[in-house]
């Protein structure tokens, strides 16, 4: 199957008064029809900055992009804003990651969803309230012609971040990009916006990106996974094969990181969650070698601190399963892997 969206060696440098920070550095990724691809990594590891920068949403005077992403035919990276616009909404829509702060509070939910559908093209006012009736109830907003005269601050998180989603929807993307979509909302609405976002994909064909740090979402939801860190990608592959078998320290540690919710043992019997010490790298001060060096239990290769470990594919594990380390992890069944 093509993909709907091909990413290769995309890297985003900024400029500071301390230097050059690669924030984003040699990413690959592809997402295709129906499926759901999930970017997941530690806060600062470049999962939101590498999407922003696919559609062209980085400030240009202190930013440098590099690379391709080529979508439904057409390189987005170099393109002027005025050739992005048509991109944004009609091509990839994106829910961004807070929808209190993203949302204009002095506007109606019905004057922003407005805005939306305007962006593409001249449609009536009659047409737009119909349709942003219609996108409410998509969405599962209850009595949604009385919810268009609402502003942000008298809805609850989970009704704002669907909102957030109908206005994503509202140019019919074929790339849906979640930005943590469920980051701030209790486990009740996080549950409620999962369903949502799998069901229109089911009825539309849309290619999902998720980006989030909660490994316990990806499980149930994506189809394949990119995990970054410091900008890279370290591990990559189908989600059933890196959850089996994780094959880098940093994905280790994440999944070890997780309780396991159906442990039947007395509180006093279970192991410890596993915490990883120490901090990702400044992005203007990168380690040599390998970024996740300083921090690791497995350092031992020396060429650890002056080689960055190649993606390479997984012995014993299916062609896509790669992962950047120059240690082998034992196989999952040898060493415990929280789920």
């Amino acid at each position: 199957m093509s993909a709907l969206l091909s990413v290769r060696d995309l890297a985003v440098t900024f400029s500071t008064p301390r230097g050059p920070a690669h924030v984003v550095g040699g990413l690959d990724f592809d997402v295709e029809a129906g499926r759901t691809l999930a970017i997941v990594g530690e806060s600062g590891s470049g999962k939101s900055v590498s999407s922003l920068a696919l559609l062209g949403l980085l400030p240009d005077a202190v930013t440098r992009v590099s690379g391709s992403a080529v979508f439904d035919g057409a390189e987005l990276i170099g393109r002027s804003e005025e050739q992005l616009r048509h991109v944004r909404g009609a091509g990839i829509g994106m829910v961004f990651q807070d929808p209190m702060t993203s949302l204009n509070p002095v506007l109606t939910v019905e004057r922003q969803l407005a805005e939306a559908l305007r962006a593409h093209g001249r449609v009536s006012a009659e047409a737009v309230r119909a349709r942003s009736v219609e996108l409410l109830d998509d969405v599962g907003i209850p009595d949604a012609a009385a919810r268009l005269r609402a502003y942000p601050h008298q809805l609850s998180g989970g009704m704002r971040q669907r909102v957030m989603i109908a206005i994503a929807l509202a140019g019919e993307p074929r790339v849906l990009i979640a930005d943590e979509a469920t980051t701030a909302l209790d486990v009740t609405v996080q549950a409620q916006i999962l369903e949502l976002v799998a069901r229109l994909q089911d009825e539309r064909g849309t290619g999902v990106v998720w980006i989030t740090h909660d490994l316990g979402v990806v499980a149930g939801i994506a189809d394949h996974v990119v995990v970054m860190y410091a900008g890279r990608c370290v591990e990559e592959g189908p989600v059933d094969a890196l959850y089996a078998r994780p094959s880098h320290p940093y994905t280790r540690g994440l999944l070890e990181s997780l309780p396991v919710l159906d442990d039947a043992r007395p509180a006093r019997e279970r192991e410890a969650l596993t915490t990883m010490p120490g901090l990702p790298p400044d992005p203007v001060d990168l380690p040599p070698g390998c970024a996740f060096r300083p921090r690791c239990a497995y350092r031992l290769d020396p060429r650890c601190a002056t080689q960055v470990p190649p993606l390479e594919p997984v012995a014993g594990s299916v062609e896509t399963h790669r992962a950047a380390t120059f240690y082998r992890l034992p196989a999952a069944g040898d060493a415990q892997v929280r789920r």
